[in-house]
């Protein structure tokens, strides 16, 4: 079966067609193809030919240049048909790029573009060395389409007319599901093909919960693992065998996490059969419902562009393989549980039970009871191995050569290793593909994991956004993209402080209390304008997306912490230690953390609390001394409680929240520890009368590990006036105003010295005042682990790292 070829290419590149056309010579001799261009337009005719051309062929051959851009008819007539024809599945295009020009842009970004150069990506042809090997390498790609096309459609036919129908349905809709789905665009817009994802899926031990709105609903939410109404795991297995081993599958999981993905997997293999491959496959995005008479009938018979009569006979035949991907992305719930009524419906009927139904959905969104004989399923997060295979896959779509790419990867590894925070993050699909966009838009990941929430935040709201297709009947459009970058995110911001300051749970949003909120923030006329920009956040990032009917939440608990985070670190000090210092705010936090899981709300207010000393150098510095004086120090107790010690010692503060830290230090703790307050108090007792007997004790401390520092101390000492009383406190005083200052360098010179205690910081007040919210801001977190459901692995994190300088976090 010989395929009809066109080639589209602007009149002043002819010779590039001439040359293509030469190259194809051996195609067309062994009956792949048969080519035709304007070239061939016989004397009396016209343009209008070129399009009947256009038409009937099944390979479109788009030559781009600047010439084939500039021209009106090549790109506003000829691209605009063979772009509709593609989506449709009734033709391949493949745009040749000829001369360097600006081509990625929509429609052209959508396809996949030839000639490419082994580890230099897409390179036109007049910058390949040799344009023979560029016209080589083109050749072979359309072979390789012209191959592939052929054995979608030389399927056999039989003598039965009506099998003869199904092969002829079948051919087509395994052309458009190929044509549609063999490849999916990455953040970066570069395009890899399905066959290079995978998708793992966890067995559930009980079916999945229902849950409506409501107080069970928070009961039923897993926090730890962003997980509503779901059963236990209790395996994981390939997706791929799941899906053939039942025939009525419902894949859940939360938003990013691969349902899509899996789903256009599975319609390109069975086109290739490699799964199910007698049956017919259909994919229908149930996100593009827009009225409330919608069929799914019907909409199965516009996939298979056959009548609602021949499809009812194909489902009676067990032909059908009925994709429908994102139940819970149907506009409304009245339309959602309609559309899962209609799903149910067939799917249950006895003579349609040879064909396989998969329903993607968030388990939120589901209305009722799950649909008789589905088996629910849960997307599994990645593997070390499959984070491997997802990070090479994106730099080899980026064009970089084998051995670029292993670099690449060993860096990005690196990266996440030395820092668990990022690491984590990497189990998910949607947030390991905003690491790679950074990771590649700035050569580096960020050491913070605010960091980088910060730049993938703002390519999402930014550049994604710019380069994504967002359709005209998406609500929202005028009032929300009339925001910049900066006012998108302070909206974001505020909506998540807004949660944690009113918190009946720290992650559902009711509807209506969310559009109110959106309308006074933005200063909008009225909620219905809050529910449009609410509606648009969605559609346009995803950052909020309605996890039930009138219940929303971000997509992520990771950028709803993040933006707490950026609020609390907005606040001032005095605005931080006036929250703090409240008991209705402390209170309500320590209600919240009671009542559900707070690992997640601990770390936030936690890293918040760090941060907030993290711009002042002085508070750095004295932060790295307390460190080091404490790693300094051989005692069995706990290193935050030492730090905690000499944070009070050098501040002259109360020992009692120290010892929180470790009941082991009491009063009579470790002789080094006993010593360095002795010297302390003596240091800052150095004005008053009391001095000598704090500093004898001093020098009996010593004694036990340094007869140097006694030498020192005991000399100090016998510079003190003699005789010194309560009564009898004049003598002091005039030694005092005439030698005090210079006595009380000197002991200062020997603390640091011998002990590391002692310096004069000379705060200015309000690094004080800073300190002081910053240790009582500490104060008030130890009261939160003691008195919330943090676990243990959390609680031993956080008092690891608790007042540690930011270079040690």
């Amino acid at each position: 079966m010989t395929l009809k070829l066109f080639i589209s290419y602007a009149t002043r590149d002819e010779i590039f067609c001439d040359e293509l056309d030469t190259h194809l010579a051996l195609l067309k001799r062994q009956g792949f193809i048969d080519t035709w261009s304007a070239r061939d337009i016989t004397a009396g005719t016209d343009r209008a030919q070129a399009i009947g051309n256009l038409h009937a062929a099944e390979i479109i051959l788009l030559l781009i240049s600047p010439n084939f851009i500039a021209s009106d008819y090549c790109y506003d007539s000829e691209l605009s048909h063979a772009i509709e024809r593609h989506q449709q599945g009734e033709a391949r295009v493949v745009p040749i790029i000829v001369r360097p020009c600006e081509w990625k842009f929509p429609p052209l970004d959508q396809l996949q573009a030839i000639p490419s150069k082994p580890g230099e990506g897409i390179k036109s042809v007049t910058q390949w060395e040799n344009r023979d090997e560029a016209f080589l390498a083109i050749a072979q790609e359309i072979r390789r389409v012209a191959k592939e096309l052929k054995e979608v459609r030389s399927i056999p036919k039989t003598t039965s007319q009506r099998e003869e129908t199904i092969e002829e349905i079948r051919s087509r809709c395994r052309q458009k599901m190929i044509s549609q789905y063999n490849s999916i665009r990455l953040l970066n817009q570069t395009e890899i093909t399905v066959a290079q994802l995978y998708v793992d899926v966890w067995l559930l031990k009980r079916p999945i919960q229902t849950v409506q709105p409501g107080a069970k609903m928070l009961k039923l939410f897993d926090l730890r693992n962003d997980r509503l109404g779901m059963g236990d795991r209790d395996f994981r297995d390939d997706g791929m065998k799941v899906a053939n081993r039942n025939n009525r599958l419902l894949i859940v999981g939360k938003p990013g996490s691969g349902k899509t993905t899996f789903l256009k997997h599975l319609a390109v293999d069975c086109s290739r059969e490699r799964f199910q491959g007698d049956l017919i496959p259909v994919l229908i995005e149930l996100r593009q419902i827009r009225s409330k008479e919608w069929k799914l009938l019907d909409a199965i018979a516009e996939q298979l562009k056959s009548s609602p009569q021949q499809t009812e006979k194909l489902l009676e035949q067990g032909q059908l393989l009925i994709l429908m991907d994102g139940l819970d992305e149907v506009s409304s719930s009245a339309v959602r549980a309609d559309v899962q009524r209609q799903v149910c419906d067939l799917a249950q009927k006895p003579e349609h039970a040879e064909n396989r139904f998969i329903l993607t959905c968030r388990t939120q969104i589901i209305t009722g009871e799950i649909p008789q004989g589905f088996t629910a399923v849960e997307v599994a997060d990645f593997t070390p191995e499959q984070v491997q295979r997802f990070v090479e896959n994106w730099f080899f779509a980026s064009g970089l050569p084998e051995n670029e790419v292993e670099q690449q990867w060993q860096t990005f590894k690196d990266e996440i290793d030395k820092n668990p925070a990022l690491k984590e993050l990497t189990i998910t699909p949607v947030l390991l593909s905003l690491m790679c966009w950074v990771f590649e838009d700035t050569g580096e990941l960020p050491t913070q994991q605010a960091s980088l929430y910060d730049q993938g935040i703002n390519l999402l709201l930014e550049r994604w956004n710019k380069r994504k297709d967002i359709p005209e009947w998406e609500m929202g459009n005028e009032v929300y993209r009339a925001l910049d970058l900066k006012q998108k995110k302070q909206l974001l911001t505020e909506i998540a402080a807004w949660k944690f300051e009113n918190p009946e749970n720290f992650v559902l949003f009711e509807q209506e209390v969310l559009t109110e909120q959106i309308t006074q923030i933005l200063k909008l006329d009225n909620p219905r304008d809050g529910e449009a920009v609410l509606r648009a956040i969605e559609a346009q990032h995803g950052l909020l997306v309605e996890r039930a009917d009138q219940l929303w939440s971000f997509s992520h608990l990771t950028f709803q912490e993040h933006f707490t985070v950026l609020w609390l670190t907005q606040l001032s000090s005095e605005e931080l230690a006036h929250k703090i210092a409240d008991r209705q705010w402390q209170d309500r936090v320590k209600q919240l953390v009671k009542t559900q899981s707070s690992d997640k709300l601990v770390k936030l207010i936690k890293q918040a609390i760090d941060r907030s000393v993290l711009q002042d150098a002085k508070c750095q510095e004295f932060l790295i001394w307390v460190f080091q004086k404490a790693e300094s120090i051989d005692a069995p107790y706990k290193a935050s409680a030492l730090r905690a010690f000499y944070f009070s010692l050098a501040r002259v503060r109360s020992l009692a929240r120290a010892l929180a830290l470790d009941h082991s230090l009491s009063l009579d703790i470790n002789h080094s520890l006993s010593l360095d307050r002795s010297l302390a108090r003596a240091c800052s007792l150095a004005h008053s009368h009391a001095l000598d007997r704090s500093l004898a004790r001093a020098c009996s401390l010593a004694r036990a590990c340094d007869s140097e520092l006694v030498n020192k101390l005991q000399k100090l000492r016998e510079q003190l006036p003699q005789n010194l009383s309560e009564s009898n406190c004049k003598p002091f005083k005039r030694w005092w105003h005439g030698e005090g200052q210079q006595w009380t360098q000197e002991l200062r010179q020997i603390l640091i010295q011998y002990r590391n205690i002692g310096h004069a910081w000379q705060f200015t007040e309000p690094q004080r005042q800073t300190l002081q919210q910053y240790y009582k801001a500490n104060q008030f977190l130890i009261e939160l682990l003691q008195e919330s459901t943090v676990s243990e692995s959390v609680r031993q994190e956080i008092e690891e790292s608790m007042l540690l300088p930011i270079d040690q976090l």
